[in-house]
Order: structure tokens, then sequence, then C-alpha cells
């Protein structure tokens, strides 16, 4: 009789310990804890299309508040405080920390290769790894994600991306920051025609 209660105890404390496992939280960015009244929430579900995301991210930064991408999951709450400034920043990553979106797939080196879920550990120290100089011995100052697309696509394959992305951000247990941004494709201005550039 006491074995089996020992026995349903034991099974009893087991289940009711699986069943509390802490919602961890994740930072990324640059969290403001002093000023937390100030971080305005956005869910990726909310949007429609890129556009309107960029849009809400540059709306909240410019009115000196926080934007806060948040990704719920069972067991985890990932927070992406993105990278944004009213103005436009003159920024030559000469190919590197990209990620193009089209059709709710990630591209690198805008749509030449697909980036491939397994290879995000690689890309996050060659591809967005980011140096003040360019010699690799040195210590990386952070990492940096650029997340472009057009302005009308839908946000598919976004939120799984920064999901995974994150995950394998914590397995470099690194102090530095990952610091992800959101911009629009700018479509260039086709050349002008051989003629006139011949008259000028």
């Amino acid at each position: 009789m006491k074995l089996n209660f020992i026995k349903y105890s034991v099974i009893f404390l087991f289940f009711t310990g699986c069943g509390k496992q802490e919602n961890k939280i994740y930072n990324y960015g640059f969290p403001r804890e002093k000023n937390e009244n100030l971080n305005i929430t956005i869910k990726l579900s909310e949007f429609k299309n890129f556009g309107m995301l960029v849009d809400k991210i540059r709306e909240i930064t410019c009115s000196d508040s926080i934007p806060k991408i948040v990704i719920e999951n069972k067991y985890s709450t990932r927070n992406i405080y993105p990278v944004e400034y009213c103005e436009p920043i003159p920024f030559n990553p000469k190919g590197k920390h990209y990620v193009t979106f089209e059709n709710g797939r990630a591209y690198k080196d805008y749509f030449s290769k697909e980036i491939e879920t397994d290879s995000l550990g690689q890309n996050l120290k060659n591809e967005y790894a980011y140096y003040r100089t360019s010699k690799k011995s040195d210590r990386p100052e952070s990492y940096i994600v650029i997340i472009e697309c057009k302005r009308n696509e839908s946000l598919n394959g976004i939120e799984e991306f920064l999901n995974n992305l994150t995950r394998e951000f914590d397995k470099l247990k690194t102090n530095l920051e990952l610091n992800i941004a959101f911009w629009e494709v700018v479509t260039l201005p086709p050349p002008p025609p051989a003629e006139k550039l011949k008259e000028n």
C-alpha cells in the first residue's frame, strides 16, 4: 500500500513539475528597462504588408517611443527592439548584413542565394558580425541584420526567420548585441538611354 502511494506521488510530482515550466524572456537590440512605459508592443500578425510594419516602427521611434516586436512561443517570449532612425543613415555593408525577403523566403545578396535555416549559425559569424575594421581577427562590435523587403510584400516567413535567427544567436553565448533593422527594398530607376548619355 505504501509503495503504491509513493509511486503515485512521484508520478504526480513529475507531471506537475513539467506543467510549471517558466516562460523565458529574451531581449535583442537595446531594451530600455528604465523606461518600460515608453515601449510599444508590435506583433507581426497585425500588419498586412511589410510597408505598414516599417511605417509603424518609424512612427513609434519618431514620436520618442520605443517599438518592441514580440514573438511568443510556448516556453519563451522574444522581444526585438528594432534599429530605426527618423533620418536615413548612410550604410555600406558591401553585400553583408542583408536578408531580402520575397514570397516568404529569405535570400542573401539580393535574391542570389536562399538562406537555409541550418546555415544561420554560420551566417551570424561570417555575414552578420559587425567589425569596425576589416580585420577579422578583431572582436566584432555587434551583430547587425538588415531585413529588407518590397513594400507590398506580405510578412510571410519573417517571424519564423526571426525566431530561428534569435535561437542561433543565443547559442553564441555572447554579451554583444543583436541589432535588427527593417528596410524597404529601394527600386533603382532605370539607366538613361545611351543616346542621351552621348549627348551629355
